[in-house]
């Protein structure tokens, strides 16, 4: 990255949970970084004031504005629609954000040409129901429900303007990402930190039994820098994960054995559409990009429980 000193990066999504996290490491190294987001899920206040920002629905005509005005020469795009529960709700405004939001910003890079570097952020839901776990990069793409259909939709475009255009592209598939700066209490580890600061009954939407891989927000940003700064591969996905792979009630468990306390909670099972196991194989991002989790899911939710109760719940 140390290339990219003089030249800008655009984020959008940048006010976000994982944009923010992105945006707030990319200025404190120094670069020139320009933000997009509707601030519809995302904060103005969890990013950096060096950062420039821009208020914008990432399918507005706002957008070719902004992109003739900066000129970036790298582009994360993290803007979507990202609980579940909420796209089952309200699908239309979920697939127009989710993949014409895609389309949207890939045909800006595309009209405005010298782009160096695209990340375009996908996820594990991309890869849908499978029976063989863990999840790899070259399997197929298989969403069946309109969250996942909705990244698998826009994880395939993304390939497809890298295959028809020669964009730039290189994708990313996280694991569930938890950290500081997450707001939505209805994921199971902001949930579990404001039990535990509130002493509160948390509410486990699913059975209890679901299986997911939670993977440190600083991980993840770490990943996608590298990502940026890797100059092949392009068309190419990588998987981010981690080796914290629990059910909903292990979590549990393993969190009241690091804050010493018991966690009231009550099993709702009204989670729908959701897929019952997933993890991914992350040796490709470990072989070519040097990557590999640093932070252990002890050190990491200590970290989340911090900073919630000393930021979110005193303000």
């Amino acid at each position: 990255m140390e290339k990219l000193k003089n030249k800008t990066i655009l984020v959008t999504g940048g006010a976000g949970f994982i944009g923010s996290h992105l945006v707030n490491e990319l200025v404190s190294q120094r670069h020139n970084v320009v933000v997009i987001d509707d601030l519809s899920s995302g904060r103005r206040d969890s990013i950096n004031l060096k950062a420039k920002f821009y208020k914008a629905d990432v399918r507005s005509k706002k957008v070719a504005d902004i992109f003739k005005k900066e000129s970036p020469k790298i582009v994360f795009h993290l803007a979507a629609r990202p609980i579940v529960d909420e796209v089952y709700n309200n699908p239309y405004d979920a697939f127009e954000v989710n993949i014409m939001g895609t389309v949207n910003i890939l045909e800006m890079c595309r009209k405005m040409g010298g782009t160096e570097s695209i990340i375009v952020t996908s996820s594990d839901k991309a890869y849908g129901k499978s029976e063989e776990l863990p999840y790899k990069e070259q399997f197929d793409l298989r969403g069946d429900h309109p969250y996942d259909a909705s990244k698998s939709s826009a994880d395939l475009i993304a390939r497809a303007y890298f295959k028809t255009y020669d964009l730039p592209i290189l994708i990313t598939r996280f694991s569930n990402v938890f950290g500081p700066g997450d707001h939505n209490f209805s994921r199971i580890i902001p949930g579990i930190v404001e039990a535990v600061v509130k002493n509160k009954e948390l509410l486990i939407r699913s059975d209890g039994k679901m299986i997911r891989e939670y993977t440190y927000i600083k991980d993840i940003v770490d990943g996608c820098i590298k990502l940026a700064g890797h100059k092949k591969n392009f068309g190419e996905a990588f998987n981010f994960g981690s080796k914290n792979i629990f059910s909903v009630t292990d979590t549990v468990q393993k969190a009241e054995f690091v804050f010493g306390k018991k966690i009231n909670y009550k099993i709702l099972n009204t989670a729908q559409n959701e897929i019952q196991e997933q993890y991914l194989d992350w040796s490709k991002a470990k072989k070519i990009l040097v990557w590999e989790p640093k932070t252990s899911f002890e050190e990491g939710i200590k970290e989340t429980y911090n900073w919630f109760k000393n930021y979110h719940f005193e303000n």
